[in-house]
């Protein structure tokens, strides 16, 4: 049974997701140093993967602007930060928002 997030997605987009979570977790231990274990990396995936539904399947987003706010997303999870989704209906790739 596929996992929840991959349902948002058509086939040939699978990789380039998978491309961009990994992107995503890797410059959350780039930036806290943090120890790269398996029980770890598989905890930021799996949050990865709850902002990916939420953000994909909940509220309709692109997959550019998931990849895009993810990193940042995933490190206020990590720090305990609030966070907001952008609310945004008008957006564009690299926008800086």
């Amino acid at each position: 049974m596929p996992a929840a997030w991959l349902e948002t997605l058509a086939h040939d987009q699978f990789a380039r997701a998978v491309l961009g979570i990994g992107h995503a977790i890797e410059r959350s231990f780039q930036s806290d140093g943090g120890r790269m274990t398996q029980a770890e990396v598989r905890r930021r995936f799996d949050i990865c993967e709850r902002l990916f539904r939420q953000l994909r399947g909940d509220l309709g987003w692109g997959m550019q602007r998931v990849l895009d706010h993810l990193p940042g997303y995933l490190r206020c999870e990590l720090d305990g930060a609030p966070w907001e989704p952008d609310r945004r209906t008008l957006w564009m790739p690299e926008d800086g928002a």
